[in-house]
């Protein structure tokens, strides 16, 4: 693949990488593709070309540029590299980066057949669970929305995908149609505040919106605090837990902290990976390489899982919930136990693709939140 002008300028901006390798030591992709990222970085800039398997091996999970000295971007590199890709093939990726399951996602993920736009609202404020906690468990979000109808008379509840896929695929301007949906949606129903149940959606909503304010549902409910009646649940659990921090929002303190309140507020009894807050590791689901590069994803899923001292594991995100569960750990989300009464007899299995969209269709009927 040509490398285009614009991005032979980020890679010339790059140039100011020293060669520390910092970021090697926790990075899931370049010690497979490169001895250092300044002779990857050299190269690229030499031959003006690139190996369209390049940008698509790396997850985008940011972690480059958090340990970098120098703060050299290679997400923003590489994310734009999947950009040139998609340019030369006019949308249509190699066959063998397995994108067409990604396209199918993302087609049905905005579709009226498992999709609905906002519902309920009653004041300005929506909970947007994102496709990932939906497929999951429809009956999560409907409890979780419940208690969200009691704190916030009012709330809506929008049930869509924030299009994040289709952006890290490269395909912008496809993001930005789906988006647009979003947008039109926010404005139609005079939405001023969204509270989402995802790492994904809090990052892309907030990038991409002028138009609302993106509040994390773990901060809403660090505020607000846990149902009565699982405070304190932790002192009759006697597993010990491993948090693992989700890498979109490795950035986002407020979340880190918040996350950690509702644990206090349960009782947990919980230890802390090495890498962890904003120097967390990707689960190995990041920016799709799970299809596009598997061998590389489910290598590092295994490493990150083993780096829990304990054998069980909890999350805020439900992608990282089943990543962890391949790497060979038992894993909770949150949710489950803040909503889920029997999580501990919870089969430690991640749904199947028809079940995950079972459950979409299913939360397309959400019911209204009692007030």
């Amino acid at each position: 693949m040509i490398i285009s002008d614009k991005t032979m300028k980020i890679i010339k901006e790059e140039q100011k990488c020293i060669g520390c390798n910092a970021c090697m030591k926790g990075c899931p992709m370049l010690d497979k593709l490169c001895d250092s990222p300044k002779v990857l970085l050299k190269d690229l800039l030499e031959t003006g070309t690139f190996d369209y398997k390049l940008p698509y091996s790396c997850m985008l999970c940011g972690y480059c540029t958090k340990v970098c000295p120098k703060g050299v971007d290679l997400k923003s590199l590489f994310l734009e590299l999947r950009r040139d890709t998609v340019n030369q093939t006019n949308g249509k990726l190699p066959k063998d980066l397995g994108t067409s399951t990604v396209d199918f996602h993302q087609k049905f993920s905005f579709s009226k057949l498992f999709t609905s736009g906002i519902q309920n609202l009653q004041s300005d404020t929506i909970f947007f669970p994102g496709c990932a906690l939906m497929s999951y468990s429809f009956e999560i979000v409907q409890k979780t929305y419940n208690y969200l109808g009691e704190k916030i008379p009012g709330i809506g509840i929008y049930n869509k995908c924030c299009g994040k896929p289709t952006s890290f695929m490269g395909k912008e301007g496809k993001f930005k149609e789906y988006f647009s949906m979003l947008e039109n949606e926010f404005q139609s129903k005079k939405v001023k505040k969204v509270i989402t149940g995802c790492q994904n959606c809090f990052m892309t909503i907030s990038n991409n919106s002028n138009a609302v304010e993106v509040v994390s549902l773990w901060e809403v409910l660090s505020s607000i605090g846990v149902p009565e009646n699982r405070k304190g649940i932790g002192e009759n659990i006697e597993n010990e837990f491993t948090i693992h921090d989700p890498c979109p929002t490795r950035n986002v303190n407020v979340i880190h902290e918040s996350v950690r309140n509702i644990i206090v507020q349960l009782g947990l009894k919980v230890k802390e990976m090495r890498y962890n807050r904003g120097r967390t590791l990707c689960c190995g689901s990041g920016g799709m390489v799970s299809v596009t590069q598997n061998h590389i994803s489910k290598t590092h899923t295994e490493i990150r899982a083993n780096e829990a001292s304990t054998d069980y594991i909890i999350t805020y995100c439900q992608e990282c919930v089943e990543s962890m569960r391949r790497g060979g750990k038992s894993s909770f989300h949150i949710l489950d136990l803040l909503f889920n009464e029997k999580f501990e007899d919870m089969e430690q299995k991640n749904n199947s693709t028809l079940e995950k969209w079972l459950n979409r269709y299913k939360g397309k009927k959400i019911k209204a939140t009692s007030t």
